[in-house]
């Protein structure tokens, strides 16, 4: 029953568009591949925020210097310094000295992004941050390191690009960590200790929901006694992991440079068919190019669109019936067939066999 829960909330909130916003790294998409000047995605999530503290768009991109309309449609990418401007501007709009422990404890699936679900399946924190953790160091701006020592684990959140973090950033992000800590394992777990880059404004609100003293040093982290890092998660779902873990691989490759515009194409497809989204140009969108500029590189790798999304929906046809217990129904709709008996027939184009058959051939060959 859990499973066919969390199913239908992947479907719901993957149709609403949502993605997490600040958490475990204030982007909406992968990074643009540039050391020198990287870019990130704002949008949606960012209008999503402003709205749900009441604040007005247009005062807090005026007051960063940035367009009015920045935000608009799919958004846009910005330079970094001025994500950094957006985000201090945004923090000065909203005039509250606690914005990090309110932006932290919002409810993540709200948000929906496969990496916040990946985390709260894990076993443990220690596991959990470290997937978020490798997902960060290769997809986003920002990175999460989790070391783990006889004595301690620790959590360190830092920019990959620039030695400064905005307080109320770093803040948030610990306050997100350890708030998922909690709600997963349902137990008030404390951190040995708090560092933040600089003082916050209300420091004894934040010490009082942390339950201990905060430092200040050089980069955001926090601390865990073993024990504490080792909890067992109550949320952990290992069905969950590897339903989810295909949509975080397919942001990790997509870092990578090597890779052929077919095969940007299919890991992107891979994330965004459970949502229904099975057009070209919510590809194109997630990719940030045009349909055309697509088409024209698929053209030159000597394959189409259909032959892509095809591919796709095999792949994660095949990995829904080897991994889950979806029935062949279930796992048409979350390749966004219009009906059972489409999907039926593609199946059959791809193997020769109908789905409930060629489930029952991986079982016996496992």
């Amino acid at each position: 029953m859990r499973w066919r829960i969390w199913q239908v909330a992947w479907r719901v909130m993957h149709l609403a568009g949502r993605h997490l916003p600040c958490i475990y790294g204030p982007t909406e998409g992968p990074m643009e591949r540039s050391s020198d000047h990287p870019t990130v995605h704002v949008g949606k999530v960012w209008r999503l925020m402003l709205a749900d503290l009441g604040l007005n768009a247009v005062a807090v991109l005026r007051r960063a210097g940035l367009p009015s309309g920045l935000l608009d449609g799919d958004g846009s990418r910005i330079t970094l310094d001025e994500f950094y401007a957006l985000w201090e501007s945004f923090d000065a709009e909203a005039q509250s000295p606690t914005l990090a422990l309110k932006l932290g404890q919002i409810e993540a699936s709200e948000f929906f992004d496969p990496a916040f679900f990946a985390a709260m399946c894990a076993p443990n924190m220690t596991v959990a941050g470290q997937r978020l953790g490798e997902f960060k160091r290769l997809v986003g701006a920002f990175s999460l390191d989790v070391e783990v020592m006889s004595t301690a684990t620790r959590f360190t959140y830092r920019c990959k690009y620039r030695p400064d973090l905005p307080t109320t950033l770093a803040a948030t992000e610990i306050v997100f960590l350890i708030n998922l800590l909690r709600r997963a394992t349902r137990w008030r777990v404390v951190p040995k200790d708090v560092f933040l880059p600089s003082a916050l404004q209300e420091t004894s609100a934040f010490e009082d929901w942390f339950g201990s003293g905060i430092s200040y040093g050089d980069t955001a982290s926090f601390s865990l006694d073993p024990i504490d890092a080792m909890r067992p998660f109550l949320t952990q779902d290992n069905q969950m992991w590897q339903s989810f873990e295909p949509g975080l691989r397919r942001r990790m490759e997509d870092a990578r440079e090597d890779l052929s515009t077919r095969a940007r194409i299919e890991n992107t497809l891979l994330e965004l068919l459970p949502s229904g989204r099975t057009q070209i140009d919510d590809v194109a969108s997630e990719l940030a190019v045009s349909r055309r500029s697509l088409q024209r590189r698929l053209s030159e790798e000597g394959t189409t669109w259909l032959d892509v999304l095809n591919s796709a929906r095999m792949r994660l046809a095949q990995h829904y019936l080897k991994n889950t217990t979806l029935s062949a129904a279930e796992v048409s709709f979350l390749l966004g067939f219009e009906d059972p008996n489409s999907f039926f027939r593609a199946f059959r184009r791809w193997t020769d066999a109908t789905p409930e058959a060629w489930r029952e051939a991986q079982r016996m060959r496992a």
